[in-house]
C-alpha cells in the first residue's frame, strides 16, 4: 500500500489509549503509513509524531474553556496550520467534541478526508451538533451500540465498530500473586481509588476520596487501599496507600471494590467486574447547566451503555464521605457484589462483536 500521512486529534487520557490502539491498527493494514498529531504518551510510544501534547487541552466544563479560551484557541491554530503543512491523506478525529466538531467544520471547506471516531454524545444533549458531524466528516464510526440505530433514524450512517474495552472481560489475573508484588496481607479487602485521569478532576475530587479513606479505615481494619494514578496527574497524599501507574487493569481485576470518577474508567472496571461506586464533581455553573440541557438519566458509561442502574452513581453534592463510604461497604457484602456482577456479565454481553473493535474501526477507514 501507498506511504500515507495520516493525522490524528486526541483530546484527553482515554483518547490517547484508544488513539494507540487504531494506530497499531492501521499499521496492520498500512505498514508504512505516517502519524501526526495531537496524542499523548500512549499514542507516541506507538509512532505518533506530536504536534502538541493532551496535557496542554485537559479543560472540563462549558466555563473553564471559556476561561482557558485563549490557549485553546492558539493550539486550535497550530493545529490546523500543521495539518495545512502536512497535507495528510486521512485525518481522524477521536471524541473531545468541542475542539473536533470545530475542526471538522474547517477542515471539510479544506476537502480533507475527515473519519470521526467515538462520537460525541449527542443522544445526551446538543442534538444539534448531528448536522455537523453529518456534513462535516466522511466516517462515523461509534463504539456504543444503540448509537447506529439512533443516527441512522436521523439520517445519519454510522458504523458500529464494538466497544473496545470489552476485550479486558477475557482478563483473569492471580490475586495472591498482585498481594506478595505488593506487599497486601492477603486477607484483607483490596480497594481501589481512581479520582481521575485529569489534575481538575484531582483538585475536586481527592480531598473527598481522602477523608472517605480515613472513614472507611475507623470502621474496618482489613481494608488496602490501591490509587490508580493517570499518567498527566501527580497526587499528594500523607495516607498509606499501594501506587500504581501503569498496569492498573491486574489491580482492578483481583480488588473488592472500587471509587471511581465517572468517564471510560467506569466501563474498564465493569469489564473487569469489579463493583465500584461511581462520582463526579463539576464547577457550580457547570453542573446547573449540564443539568438543564442534558436527556439522561445517568452520568457513567456504564449505566447509560446498559440503560439501567448497574452502578451507585454520587454526583456534585452527592458525592461525600458519608455516601461513598457507605456504598463501598455495601459492595464488600457478597450478595451485594453478586447482583453487581450479573449486572456487569449482562452489560459485557450486550458490547460483544465478532471483531476486535479497532481491526474494525480500521478496516472501515480504508473501506
Amino acid at each position: 500500500m501507498n506511504k500515507e500521512k495520516i493525522f490524528i486529534i486526541a483530546g484527553e487520557d482515554s483518547g490517547d489509549l484508544h488513539g494507540a490502539k487504531l494506530i497499531e491498527s492501521i499499521k496492520n493494514i498500512n505498514p508504512s503509513a505516517e502519524f501526526f498529531g495531537v496524542g499523548g504518551n500512549r499514542m507516541q510510544a506507538v509512532g505518533l509524531t506530536l504536534t502538541e501534547h493532551i496535557k496542554n487541552l485537559n479543560v472540563i466544563g462549558i466555563f473553564e474553556v471559556v476561561k482557558h479560551y485563549s490557549r485553546i484557541k492558539k493550539i486550535f491554530n497550530k493545529t490546523l496550520a500543521e495539518i495545512k503543512k502536512h497535507q495528510p491523506d486521512k485525518i481522524i478525529l477521536i471524541d473531545y467534541p468541542g475542539f473536533n466538531l470545530r475542526l471538522a467544520k474547517k477542515l471539510k471547506t479544506l476537502n480533507f478526508d475527515v473519519t470521526y471516531f467515538i462520537l460525541p454524545q449527542v443522544w445526551a444533549w446538543k442534538e444539534s451538533r448531528i448536522k455537523v458531524l453529518k456534513e462535516s466528516c466522511n466516517k462515523l464510526i461509534s463504539i456504543i451500540p444503540f448509537e447506529q440505530s439512533w443516527f441512522a433514524k436521523r439520517g445519519v450512517k454510522v458504523h458500529y465498530a464494538g466497544h473496545p474495552l470489552v476485550e479486558l472481560s477475557n482478563h483473569d489475573y492471580d490475586r495472591k500473586r498482585f498481594c506478595v508484588q505488593h506487599n497486601i496481607p492477603e486477607k484483607n479487602k483490596i480497594i481501589i481509588l481512581m479520582p481521575g485521569s485529569r489534575q481538575v478532576e484531582i483538585k475536586r475530587h481527592w480531598g473527598v476520596f481522602e477523608n472517605t479513606v480515613k472513614m472507611l479505615m475507623t470502621k474496618k481494619n482489613n481494608l488496602s487501599f490501591v490509587l490508580i494514578e493517570g499518567e498527566n496527574v501527580s497526587i499528594e497524599s500523607t495516607l498509606s496507600l499501594v501506587r500504581i501507574k501503569k498496569n492498573q487493569y491486574e489491580a482492578i481485576n483481583v480488588a473488592d471494590a472500587a471509587i471511581v470518577c465517572s468517564g471510560t474508567a467506569t466501563l474498564e472496571v465493569a469489564m473487569l467486574r469489579c463493583p465500584m461506586v461511581v462520582c463526579y464533581k463539576l464547577s457550580t455553573p457547570t453542573w446547573f447547566l449540564a443539568k438543564m440541557l442534558s436527556k439522561v438519566d445517568y452520568l457513567s458509561l456504564s449505566n447509560l451503555i446498559a440503560e439501567e442502574e448497574v452502578v451507585k452513581e454520587f454526583v456534585q453534592g452527592d458525592m461525600n464521605v458519608k455516601n461513598l463510604a457507605k456504598g463501598v461497604i455495601s459492595l464488600l457484602k457478597k450478595e451485594n457484589k453478586d447482583v453487581v456482577v450479573k449486572k456487569y456479565n449482562k452489560l459485557i454481553n450486550k458490547l460483544k462483536n465478532n471483531q476486535n473493535s479497532y481491526d474494525s474501526a480500521a478496516e472501515h477507514i480504508y473501506d
